[in-house]
């Protein structure tokens, strides 16, 4: 079975970027969880590994039976650093999570989703994570067409929200980015630039791919702070008309430009 790993932040203490109030946050995590283990494969194909770095981790837990099959993980202390942001602090979620994991040391392997969020069709990504030998599998934008069209949008960014790596893996090719990752200042470099950086590092390896099949349909509101104006690239309503449709295109593409990361 490959375990997700739900990283968590129900206390964000403050820091700069980060979203909704201690409750909604809390509530959102409860509610994710719930909609994963309603899901007819778990406990067959799947697990689940909740993961909170801030010390709340019984606002959520008490939600829960004891016997709900959720690994759950305090991994609070005192390596965070607020002032570095969310990617630098996840980062380090995710290895307190592998060394810590029982449900990952047994798989060897993980299915990593910001906690907060329900990808809804998760389960047909995960049947393309079982692909034997596999090592690493994300999703990534690494093209120029908005360069060529002028536009103000990034076509350069890998994407953090979810993604798949052996323990293995994520120890020698991506834990080494964590002194870099900052969200702020002239030295900015964000968990999407990092992801993007592995999946061009390891573009063509044995058991390394940066494109899945499968569109991922997430539901939930994204933290981010983007916009310029161009709602239908930048809206943090995941559940809206316009990235409904946005992720129906890409599934067009991903069918018929397999080779387009976009």
């Amino acid at each position: 079975m490959i375990p997700i790993l739900l990283t968590a932040t129900v206390n964000p203490n403050g820091m700069q970027g980060a979203s909704f109030s201690v409750e909604e946050r809390a509530q959102m995590y409860v509610e994710a969880l719930r909609f994963y283990m309603g899901l007819s494969s778990f406990g067959k194909t799947f697990t689940l590994v909740f993961a909170e770095n801030s010390g709340s981790l019984e606002a959520v837990k008490k939600a829960f039976d004891e016997r709900s099959g959720i690994e759950w993980l305090d991994v609070s202390g005192s390596e965070y650093d607020q002032t570095r942001g969310k990617g630098y602090n996840e980062t380090i979620i995710i290895q307190k999570a592998i060394e810590r994991s029982d449900y990952i040391r047994q798989s060897g392997c993980f299915f990593k989703v910001t906690g907060r969020l329900k990808v809804l069709n998760i389960e047909k990504l995960l049947k393309e994570c079982a692909e034997p030998g596999l090592r690493f599998k994300a999703d990534c934008k690494d093209h120029r067409v908005y360069e060529l069209l002028h536009m103000p949008i990034n076509g350069h960014s890998g994407e953090c929200r979810y993604w798949f790596a052996t323990a293995d893996f994520f120890r020698q090719t991506m834990w080494k980015y964590l002194d870099r990752l900052n969200d702020y200042g002239e030295k900015m470099f964000l968990a999407e630039d990092a992801m993007l950086a592995v999946c061009r590092e390891t573009r063509g390896q044995n058991g390394c791919k940066d494109r899945f099949r499968t569109q991922a349909r997430i539901s939930g509101r994204g933290g981010h702070n983007l916009g310029k104006g161009l709602s239908f690239f930048y809206s943090t309503d995941n559940d809206s008309f316009a990235l409904k449709f946005k992720c129906f295109l890409r599934q067009l593409l991903r069918w018929f430009l397999p080779f387009w990361r976009c």
